[in-house]
């Protein structure tokens, strides 16, 4: 498991999200079944590409891929900080 996609749909409104495994400690994921996928192991793409690789090139060319395919030209991202949620714009 290398990320998850969730939907949500509340009072007619469809919100969804998407995480990456990019560069964490997978300690966590030992106490727990993710996306109850019994037996199957959890990585980073950092661990599957084998090398070191910054957060926001990563951010930027996930976003980018995920708008050619779904055919979008105009895309709203926020990102998560220390200091909380801010605009992330890529295109």
């Amino acid at each position: 498991k290398l990320g998850a996609v969730g939907v949500q749909i509340s009072q007619g409104i469809a919100s969804h999200g998407l995480a990456m495994n990019h560069s964490l400690s997978l300690d966590w994921f030992d106490r727990i079944v993710p996306c109850g996928l019994e037996g199957r192991a959890v990585t980073t793409l950092e661990r599957e590409c084998g090398t070191r690789l910054e957060h926001e090139a990563v951010q930027a060319r996930l976003v980018e891929c995920f708008a050619r395919r779904f055919g979008y030209d105009d895309v709203h991202a926020r990102r998560l900080d220390a200091e909380g949620w801010r605009d992330a714009s890529f295109f």
